[in-house]
Parts: C-alpha cells; structure tokens; sequence
C-alpha cells in the first residue's frame, strides 16, 4: 500500500531507516555466522578487482541492512490500512476485531 499523503510517507522511510540502523547489523552479525564463507568470498572478489577487503564486506552487508527495514515499511502499512478501515469505530470495538482476529488464527493452528 503506497502512502496517501506526504506526512505518512515521511513517517514510513523515517521508520524504516531507523529499523534498518538498529536491527541491520544483528542481521548482519547473524548472516556472518550462518554464512562466513560469502563474507570471505566477497572479501576475495573486491581484492580481485583492486579494492579494498573492506569494500567486499560492505558489498554483502549493505543489502542486508537495506532488507532489514522492508518489514518496517510492511507492518506500518498493514497497521495504516487496519486503522484506516476501523475510522468509524471506538476502541472497544477495535479489541473485539482484534481479539477476533487472534481467535481464528489460534483456531487455525
């Protein structure tokens, strides 16, 4: 869902650059330690081309980063559109679609 206004799209890239600025580097910590051997392939690859090894590192963890905000982006959407369809309603009744929603899901299960 794209946003509506101005306002909301600065509020969902302000979120989403901060989701990624905290949680980025713990993916990238936990992508080091499931998958050390592209960290060190990349390594290889920027010195095969006349880098700097670091520059290789920053080659696989400034995606990560990058992918660890697009669920931020999401969930915020998802919340604006729940909240949008829910305008007309007060907040009891707004606990009762959510617990609702919890019991079909538990129900599922």
């Amino acid at each position: 869902m794209w946003p509506k206004s101005a306002k909301e799209a600065f509020v969902r890239f302000f979120v989403t650059i901060l989701f990624s600025v905290l949680m980025g580097p713990a993916l990238v910590v936990a992508a080091r330690n499931w998958l050390p051997g592209m960290f060190d392939s990349a390594r290889a690859v920027a010195v095969l081309y006349g880098s700097d090894p670091t520059l290789g590192f920053l080659f696989i963890a400034a995606p990560l980063m990058v992918a660890a905000g697009l669920p931020a982006w999401w969930v915020l959407g998802a919340t604006v559109r729940w909240f949008d369809k829910r305008r007309d309603k007060d907040i009891g009744e707004m606990a009762r679609d959510v617990a609702a929603v919890v019991k079909d899901v538990r129900g599922g299960l």
